[in-house]
């Protein structure tokens, strides 16, 4: 799917970009919108259940297509790095993105420049994306945009197929040798078990979250340790 965006995701006359985000939409935005409200209340709502607050702060989103996102969170305070492989789709708002919100055309260079800033952002979120990237691909997505995210922050995916016998067999047809652009299952185990060193999983009911360890994690751990156990407390005191 990255490699041939240019391809396969442009809008055109007959498919707009509102029914390029989602073909159930029949190009109506407005059956667009009411969908992409509906999602986001899904996803606010399985967040409240696994007690992860709702998104906020410094969010990168990858696929960002119209720009919904910047519509649908609530916080104004909230910055929003919007990645995506053209900005057609942004062409086709009603209105332009507001000032909280930065569109960067997904290529090897703009991603160099965003890894070269220091880690520092709450969110990296992805909605109605992975249906179309592979294991591999799903992995390095989370991998190295996750290199933006301080420790603690959250990776959210919502959308996506699950790796199950009847799904593959259900995928397994002619269409698919002759899609524009296929989908794909995902290996849900084998993903957290790749991103587990750095990533602990917290969800994959509804959502896919995932959040970040790091320095955050270690100084909590550190705390829970008495004070005559710490490597501090063996230190060389000269005699008095």
């Amino acid at each position: 799917m990255l490699k041939n965006d240019e391809i396969f995701w442009m809008p055109t006359k007959t498919d707009n970009a509102a029914y390029r985000s989602w073909g159930g939409s029949e190009g109506d935005f407005a059956k667009l919108w009411e969908h992409s409200v509906a999602r986001w209340q899904a996803v606010g709502h399985k967040l409240s259940r696994v007690g992860v607050p709702t998104p906020s702060g410094k969010v990168i989103e990858f696929g960002s297509g119209m720009g919904l996102l910047d519509d649908l969170l609530d916080d104004s305070c909230s910055c929003l790095v919007m990645l995506d492989h053209s900005d057609a789709y942004i062409r086709e708002r009603a209105s332009p993105l507001s000032s909280r919100c930065r569109h960067v055309l997904w290529s090897p260079e703009e991603l160099a420049r965003l890894q070269a800033e220091p880690p520092s952002y709450d969110w990296f979120i992805s909605l109605a994306v992975f249906w179309h990237v592979d294991d591999p691909t799903a992995a390095a997505l989370i991998r190295e945009l996750g290199k933006l995210l301080k420790p603690g922050g959250y990776v959210l995916i919502h959308g996506w197929n699950s790796a199950t016998a009847g799904k593959v067999r259900e995928m397994s047809t002619q269409r698919r040798l002759f899609g524009s652009y296929p989908t794909y299952v995902l290996n849900l185990d084998l993903l957290q078990e790749t991103l587990a060193p750095d990533y602990q999983e917290l969800c994959r009911e509804t959502i896919l979250l995932y959040r970040k360890k790091g320095v955050e994690r270690r100084k909590r751990f550190s705390t829970m340790i008495p004070s005559f156990l710490r490597p501090t407390a063996f230190r060389f005191r000269p005699k008095q």
